[in-house]
């Protein structure tokens, strides 16, 4: 009992950071996916609280800690870098997987907000 509420306490309250990019792969056991999803409804007007607004509570943790890594590196890619290489892996153990779509959402959210520019997730669609 002890052991389940201190596991319980540590996910709520632990910071959640980017560790690691890592190959995109379905073969993950799907319990591992933190966020993701299919996507493709951010458009132009939009930005960061607007993106973080539509996504679940739980995953916005993880949305953040992204953004947070995503600005540090100055990362600019599209949905297929992602699902090729470059899915990010999280101190939890669990591992981001996004559509090219939702992907395009995210990082549209993240540089519209840094850029005051207005960006559609088609920007970041494929590249």
């Amino acid at each position: 009992m002890l052991t389940k509420l201190k596991s319980i306490f540590y996910s709520i309250f632990r910071k959640i950071q980017v560790v690691d990019w890592v190959e995109y792969n379905l073969d993950v056991d799907i319990r591992k996916r933190s966020v993701g999803g299919p996507g493709g409804y951010f458009c132009n007007g939009m930005r960061w609280k607007d993106f973080l607004g539509a996504e679940e509570y739980d995953g916005r943790k993880y949305y953040k800690a992204l953004r947070e890594a995503i600005l540090k590196n100055k990362y600019e890619f599209g949905g297929e870098k992602h699902q090729r290489d470059m899915a990010p892996l999280f101190n939890d153990g669990t591992v981001g997987f996004f559509s090219y779509r939702a992907w395009g959402d995210l990082m549209a959210a993240i540089w519209s907000e840094k850029n005051n520019t207005d960006y559609c997730y088609m920007d970041f669609y494929v590249s």
